[in-house]
């Protein structure tokens, strides 16, 4: 019942707010987002997924004045921790913050994701991409890539390399690199970039395909060596680190994106908040700094540019998954 004093104008816009849907979250919260936001990274902390989704966390907290907290949830591929996000309460208040993997990959591998992403996740907006490099552990002798191709032909097998895990981007581009060049290599599947990396540092596995910013500090103490970009053009963190092309392979073409998406029954008006603030944010000329300080690309795709994309990717995954002849019953 309305306080007696209340103004009859005052009433009759209490009494027509009292009667919007209970779909209009933001038209009907004084203030969103008016707790701490959860963003799920579903894997392990330092790898790429990881770093950028801090720096998203941080500069949005910075930009609100309320708290975006990263929880880190890996394990099978990224599918427990999207698995999370696709149970969540769908109010804005969990999101993912991930790469391709769990979102367009993962569906072709069996046994398939306890959910569809197409169907139970929603793309609030793509907010950047992943430059990589192949790197190799300083011992091996190979200063090129064509001298690493001809050391792994001459022993099939006997060259190790990592992965962040079975059905990982990274891991598939591995293998279309091996396809193509015609080599034979052991797969060691790790949980996360980072067991990955210190992997490779610690001699366990021989050979790496991985973010630039993951590796950059031991590429530049020498520990690894760096043999190729996978981008279509020379980073410019690594300027003397040629491409695929200009080692004797026609580039890749592939996207190593980070997006961020949130229950796929989430109201539409904090769908389009977050894309609103993603965009904002992936043009903003600070967080293009320090992203290209960190060798990733800030990249602005909005909703539903984003979702065209994932249909597209999607197919394209599945061919190149079949073309390179990836088993696909996860390990």
């Amino acid at each position: 019942m309305p306080d007696i004093g209340m103004s009859r104008r005052n009433f009759c816009v209490a009494a027509a707010a009292s009667c919007l849907p209970a779909g209009g979250a933001l038209a009907q919260a004084a203030k969103y987002p008016a707790r701490t936001i959860k963003l799920v990274i579903p894997s392990t902390p330092a790898g790429g997924p990881d770093i950028v989704g801090r720096l998203v966390a941080q500069m949005l907290t910075q930009r609100w004045g309320q708290q975006v907290v990263v929880e880190n949830i890996g394990g099978a591929a990224g599918q427990i921790g999207a698995q999370m996000v696709v149970r969540a309460p769908a109010d804005g208040y969990t999101l993912l913050f991930a790469p391709p993997t769990p979102i367009t990959i993962a569906e072709n591998f069996e046994p398939r994701p306890p959910y569809e992403a197409r169907r139970d996740l929603v793309g609030a907006a793509l907010i950047g991409r992943n430059p990589a490099l192949i790197v190799i552990n300083s011992s091996v002798k190979a200063n090129t890539l064509r001298e690493f191709i001809a050391l792994a032909k001459a022993a099939p097998k006997k060259i190790f390399y990592g992965s962040p895990g079975q059905g990982n981007a990274f891991h598939l581009i591995t293998e279309i690199v091996s396809a193509r060049t015609g080599i034979e290599m052991t797969h060691v599947p790790y949980k996360g970039s980072g067991p990955a990396v210190i992997g490779l540092l610690g001699g366990d596995v021989q050979f790496l395909v991985q973010s630039a910013e993951s590796v950059k500090e031991h590429v530049k103490s020498g520990r690894l060596r760096a043999l190729a970009t996978l981008e279509s053009s020379r980073l410019e963190a690594f300027p003397d680190v040629p491409t695929l092309a200009e080692s004797g392979l026609a580039n890749l073409e592939i996207m190593n994106w980070y997006g961020a998406f949130l229950p796929a029954n989430t109201p539409r008006d904090i769908v389009d908040f977050w894309e609103r603030e993603l965009l904002a944010l992936a043009r903003d000329p600070a967080f293009g700094a320090k992203m290209r300080e960190m060798s990733f690309d800030p990249v602005a795709y909005g909703s539903r540019e984003f979702s065209r994309m994932m249909d597209t990717e999607r197919p394209q995954w599945a061919a190149v998954i079949k073309s390179a002849g990836i088993a696909t019953k996860k390990e």
